[in-house]
């Protein structure tokens, strides 16, 4: 039974906890692992179609100083449709002198052999040298899934080793093996049984075909068997410190890293970094990564940095109306600084270097503030004035892990909630009156989280707020009391487990509506409230496979509007409430034909019309148009100007 491409249902799937857990005060100390932006570097099929992608892989340097690259390969799906993962039957193999290129693709070096122990499929190969032969371990299916092994003197003729698999497992696959200490150690993805969790297993070996028994070096929290969530594991050490890297996380594209000083025992809490690449491999200084709705192999420069990564906003520009009902877009440029316009003019510069997309509140008033982090992890801030020019930058307090959400309380005061330095606690503040220039003191409210939190607004003006907890294992959320009031507890069986969370929107029901993306991306689901500020209905899938968390928006007659970005990002999807009463859906339609970045951001303008920007992968901004409020929808526009920094919507890095 393999669980690589299964689906998975969020509904129903609450996990029992007694609250949200921290990280480590120590773990401050230590290194944290990013990555620079990938580049293209190898397509195996350029002057498709057909087009075929890569996935799990490995490069090994011959003794030349040759490159070798060796991958699952398979046939592109159209946008919007899936692989087929049972016909990944052949290892694809390409060289090159320099790990940018130029790749020479060459021959398959292995097609997969039923006769051979009962081959099914080929997947993850994992290549090591020692003395002079090197070794080819992979991932082969079959009846209690079988990790085989190929040898070769030269890297490009393989052979089987003749005596079968050196083991087999419920669900073992990506092997990866490394040399620790006086012995070779492989860690594998697998499951603990079949009702449990996805852990790292890892076994150890002297001569490289007879291995010990397995052993479990890290568990993932959910229990839902289909969520894989622990593959592609890498292990690298450094300065002592040994560096577990796996995924999916937080998405089909995305790997943690974990880290440890013994190589056979990570925890969650050990948490020390996010990549967004799918099928990471470590190379020296460098990370490749590959993926079933990409083509080819990527490239980037692994980064080892004093302080943790940033989650970026949910959106990519952020986007608000200011007091004279004008849309201001803010943005990243390439030097990471925040670029404003106000449509329909340009762009022009509005901070010096910063680290995350900012998000932006709305006073009673109309003025906007806008928030972000500074180079040094501490929160800044800027408020706008009643003619909509704007003040300096100002220290608002506090590291954080992302730019805060921010909501507004039924009394009008402006509330933020910041989400610390890797996640480890979750604070807030808030406005001592509606659009006042001051602010409460932080206050602590609860523990860590898997991502930054997101808030919605009950029908009574009761504020609720959602977040992940570590490592994505639920989703818990809690509440105001009472409008303006103090808060509950966190309750952590909401739902789950989940890759992301979006924006909470009320319907034209007065419902509360939260998405979450599943792990892996396998399905956008949508949980709704059984009554104005009541209680919840049961989870219910809203759309298939998606790259990132849905992004919705409230039709002026109150009917929502959602919008989906299928893996390998080639287009956008949506959906939208048929009637502003009966809470049905339309089917998916195609949105936008061309690639694009990250999910869309969606606002709302005095008129009711909803518009839709979308950034492509070269940071060319688009805008669509409702061509009136809760109708149909004008042509794509390209807006002029120089482009935005193009960010994976909500990843760290």
């Amino acid at each position: 039974m393999e669980l690589r491409r299964r689906t998975v249902v969020l509904g129903g799937l609450g996990l029992a906890a007694t609250g949200l857990v921290g990280l480590p005060a120590e773990a401050a100390a230590l290194a944290w692992v990013g990555a620079g932006p990938l580049r293209h570097v190898y397509d195996p099929t350029p002057d498709g179609p057909p087009y075929e992608y890569l996935n799990d892989h490995c490069v090994i340097q011959g003794p030349d100083g040759t490159w070798h690259l060796y991958g699952i390969i398979g046939d592109s799906a159209p946008p919007g449709g899936f692989p087929d993962g049972a016909k990944e039957i052949h290892f694809a193999h390409a060289t090159a002198p320099a790990l940018d290129g130029p790749w020479t693709t060459q021959p398959h070096v292995l097609t997969v052999d039923p006769n051979y122990y009962g081959e099914v499929h080929l997947w993850a190969p994992h290549v090591i040298e020692s003395g002079g032969t090197y070794y080819m371990y992979y991932a082969a299916g079959g009846n209690g899934c079988a990790i085989n092994l190929a040898t070769s003197t030269d890297l490009f003729t393989w052979t089987r080793i003749p005596q079968g698999p050196v083991f087999r497992g419920l669900v073992a696959r990506d092997p990866y093996v490394t040399r620790i200490g006086n012995q070779w150690v492989m860690y594998y993805c697998e499951l603990k049984d079949w009702q449990s969790n996805h852990i790292v297993a890892a076994r150890t070996s002297t001569d490289l075909i007879h291995w010990s028994a397995a052993r479990t070096v890290f568990t993932d929290p959910s229990t839902d068997s289909n969520a894989s969530v622990t593959e592609s594991p890498v292990v690298v050490v450094r300065d002592g410190t040994y560096y577990l890297f796996i995924g999916p996380r937080f998405g089909y594209v995305g790997t943690d890293v974990f880290r440890s000083t013994d190589p056979f025992n990570f925890q969650l809490s050990d948490y020390a970094g996010h990549v967004p690449a799918h099928a990471l491999e470590v190379v020296g200084d460098h990370v490749t990564a590959a993926g079933s709705f990409q083509r080819g192999i990527y490239l980037a420069d692994l980064q080892w940095r004093s302080t943790p990564p940033v989650w970026h906003s949910p959106d990519n520009p952020a986007a608000g109306l200011n007091p004279q009902g004008a849309i201001e877009l803010f943005a990243l440029d390439n030097n990471h600084r925040i670029v404003r316009r106000v449509l329909p003019g340009d762009w022009e510069l509005f901070s010096d270097e910063v680290t995350t997309v900012p998000t932006v509140g709305r006073n009673t008033d109309g003025r906007l503030e806008l928030f972000t982090v500074a180079k040094d992890q501490g929160l800044i801030h800027r408020v706008q004035r009643a003619d909509a020019t704007w003040g300096g930058w100002e220290v608002f307090g506090g590291a954080a892990g992302a730019a805060p959400a921010v909501s507004r309380n039924a009394d009008g005061r402006l509330e933020v909630f910041a989400l610390g330095p890797a996640g480890a606690y979750i604070t807030h503040r808030w406005q001592n009156g509606g659009g006042s220039s001051t602010w409460s003191d932080w206050e602590s409210f609860g523990g860590a989280a898997g991502a930054p939190p997101v808030v919605g607004v009950n029908a009574d003006g009761r504020m609720e707020v959602f977040a992940l907890g570590p490592g994505g294992a639920y989703v818990a959320h809690r509440w105001q009391n009472a409008p303006n009031g103090d808060w509950s507890s966190w309750d952590t069986s909401f739902g789950g487990p989940a890759a992301a969370l979006s924006t909470v929107n009320r319907d034209g029901r007065g419902l509360l509506n939260v998405f979450a993306l599943a792990p892996v991306g396998t399905g956008v689901h949508r949980r709704v409230q059984a009554a104005p500020s009541g209680g919840w209905a049961g989870w219910q899938q809203a759309d298939s496979w998606a790259d990132a968390a849905a992004r919705t928006a409230v039709n002026a007659d109150g009917r929502l509007e959602m919008f989906c970005i299928p893996p390998g990002r080639a287009q956008i999807t949506h959906r939208w409430q048929t009637t502003p009463t009966s809470g049905t859906w339309s089917n998916s339609e195609v949105f936008d034909t061309q690639p694009v970045a990250a999910s869309p951001t969606v606002i709302v303008d005095p008129s009711g019309r909803q518009h839709v920007f979308a950034a492509s992968p070269d940071g060319v901004l688009r805008e669509r148009v409702q061509v009136a409020p809760s109708g149909g929808w004008g042509p794509w526009q390209t807006l002029p100007g120089a482009p935005i920094l193009p960010l994976p919507t909500g990843h760290p890095s």
